[in-house]
């Protein structure tokens, strides 16, 4: 299951010790003009520091700004220079890509890394200047900062700010420093449930958008890492070409119990020209279809596009995955419990689904 196993890859990040880790998006970019070296000021000193202070993981992980505040977590100080009154002795550096299983699902998580040994490097290092924004060129890079904490011998901590080039990318001194140090420590934190025990068990995710509205329809994981304006995907101009093959060994279902609508990003999105509106469903239940149950939805599939034939929208959906050779397709179907009882081929438009199909895949999904 391609599209699935896409979603798992992005929300169990893998269990590294992250550095630095910048992905190439574009080949070049440009900077600003020239100019001055900005000015950092010294870091406010806390009494310890948090790996788990929610201000910490950028844009890659965004606090929630529905959440209440947590006391055990407060924000972070921006980062700032050494200041005068703190003598640091240790060093720990916040990764932020950590993965944990445990008997609740599986969690995003935090690793603190204790770097210990003589900081006379790391500390030349992050006196460095900030460059002034020069013209460029400069890669177009997404690049990962790990937090990084410098404790003193009582425990106050400050949030250091790491030395920026003039394509406001850090300075490699900082990292080449750290690298020197040795792991004093290793400890895994929990952050985020991505996906709770029962469909991570069941091979599904939490949550799935699918269409509701149009001819054409896309079933996109509501987990996606790069998700669609407003909730709403884009669909090809004309439909895909799509062969849903014959002797399958069975498909992977997940059931979902879709969302009321609503204006907000949870429930139905508005069409935008050219997109189709995306409902969310929340896991249900989830396992295999046998062969001969397989062959009568891939068979459906099969069957000629027709239009959506009424306003109805359903409330409980499939995901399925049809499976050959023991390997996922490739392929993603949709299929309506109620409402109108249609089949979406993703990409491919949509199909009737008969009613004794509808009933025979009701009764052994629920």
């Amino acid at each position: 299951m391609p599209a699935l196993e896409s979603v798992r890859s992005f929300a169990a990040i893998k269990r590294v010790a992250v550095g630095i880790v910048t992905t190439a998006v574009l080949l070049t970019g440009c900077a600003a003009p020239g100019g001055d070296a900005h000015v950092v000021d010294p870091a406010e000193i806390v009494a310890g520091y948090d790996c788990l202070a929610p201000n910490l993981g950028g844009w890659l992980f965004p606090p929630d700004p529905s959440s209440s505040p947590d006391p055990l977590h407060p924000d972070a100080p921006e980062p700032g220079r050494v200041p005068a009154g703190l003598v640091p002795t240790t060093a720990v550096r916040c990764d932020l890509m950590a993965s944990i299983d445990d008997a609740e699902g599986r969690w995003t998580g935090v690793t603190a890394v204790t770097l210990e040994g003589d900081l006379t490097e790391v500390l030349s290092a992050l006196s460095e200047p900030d460059d002034g924004l020069w013209p460029g060129p400069c890669t177009a890079d997404a690049e990962f900062v790990p937090p990084l904490w410098l404790i003193d011998a009582t425990g106050r901590a400050i949030n250091a700010h790491y030395p920026r080039n003039g394509c406001g990318k850090t300075k490699p001194g900082v990292r080449k420093a750290l690298a020197g140090l040795k792991v004093g420590g290793v400890a895994t934190h929990k952050r985020t449930l991505v996906e709770p025990r029962a469909p991570l068990d069941s091979g599904c995710v939490a949550k799935w958008k699918a269409p509701f509205t149009e001819e054409l329809g896309l079933s996109i994981p509501s987990t996606s890492p790069l998700p669609a304006l407003d909730g709403a995907s884009q669909i090809p101009s004309r439909p895909l070409a799509v062969t849903v093959p014959p002797d399958l060994d069975g498909m992977r279902w997940c059931r979902y119990v879709a969302e009321p609508a609503s204006s907000g990003a949870s429930g139905e999105a508005s069409a935008l020209p050219g997109s189709i509106a995306l409902r969310t469903g929340r896991f249900a239940a989830g396992g295999m279809l046998d062969a001969e149950t397989a062959q009568l939805v891939a068979d459906a599939a099969a069957s000629e596009p027709v239009p959506r034939s009424c306003e109805a929208t359903s409330t409980s959906f499939l995901v399925l995955w049809p499976i050959k050779g023991g390997q996922a397709l490739g392929m993603t179907l949709t299929a309506e419990l109620d409402g109108c009882g249609l089949l979406y081929r993703e990409g491919s438009g949509t199909r009737p689904l008969p009613d004794n199909v509808r009933g025979i895949l009701t009764a052994l999904t629920e």
